[in-house]
């Protein structure tokens, strides 16, 4: 079973309620579980929008928006491990936007609704294996998104052995000033739609700040990876 690293039911009790709609944990709820209260109110914001089906709709444009018409033409085994992530990343996205928007005052709060999460207990195994410890391209990765965390799915690629083929064909452009740019303006995308659901506003708490900045910076680039890691050739077609 998955491990929470924290010993408050709370954690637990979130953990499963996020795997009963994600095939694996969000970095963000992770970073987060050091402190149970932040971290539910965290999710209860969060899956205010998960379960809104006009929020579902609403990051559709926002997947289209990370195409970045890349060159690199990924291999089946990559596409694999990156088709879930490509999944979830656009509502993930809309998340953090939602949460860091709240923080910043731009979206009055409101009153937090009733947890209703599952009994504390165990988690269930993820789906998505990753790679315990440190990979040579970590460092790398950091740099490029101004990041201390790596997220989930270069741990994926890095556990199959894929995430050099993966980083060397779109890390040169997360790298480079076209690819800030393209970060940045689906970034300022994400906010705009967060910005129509103002209802779901509860999270308050300014210590996650340095969490939530981070993932405001990563998640647009994971975005953006995760497409180019599930482009179609378009010659095998």
């Amino acid at each position: 079973m998955q491990s929470v690293g924290s010993t408050d039911p709370r954690v637990s009790s979130v953990f499963r309620d996020v795997r009963s709609r994600m095939p694996f944990v969000p970095a963000l709820f992770r970073a987060l579980a050091g402190d149970p209260p932040t971290l539910e109110t965290a999710w209860l914001q969060a899956r205010a929008l998960y379960d809104d089906p006009l929020a579902a709709r609403a990051v559709r444009p926002l997947t289209a928006q990370a195409a970045a018409g890349l060159d690199y033409v990924p291999s089946p085994a990559v596409r694999a491990v990156a088709v879930p992530f490509s999944e979830e990343l656009p509502l993930l996205l809309l998340i953090v936007a939602s949460l860091g928007l709240t923080l910043d005052g731009e979206i009055p709060l409101r009153r937090s609704p009733p947890a209703a999460l599952p009994e504390p207990g165990a988690i269930p195994e993820t789906e998505v294996p990753e790679l315990p410890g440190e990979h040579p391209l970590y460092s790398a990765i950091r740099a490029v998104y101004g990041t201390q965390h790596v997220p989930v799915l270069f741990r994926a690629l890095a556990a199959r052995g894929l995430l050099e083929e993966a980083w060397d064909g779109v890390g040169p452009f997360l790298a480079s000033s076209a690819g800030r740019l393209h970060a940045e303006r689906l970034a300022a995308a994400a906010e705009d739609e967060a910005r129509r659901f103002p209802d779901v506003a509860c999270f308050h708490a300014q210590t996650a700040r340095p969490v939530i900045d981070e993932l405001r910076r990563a998640l647009p680039r994971n975005l953006i990876f995760a497409t180019a890691c599930t482009a179609r050739d378009p010659y095998s077609e």
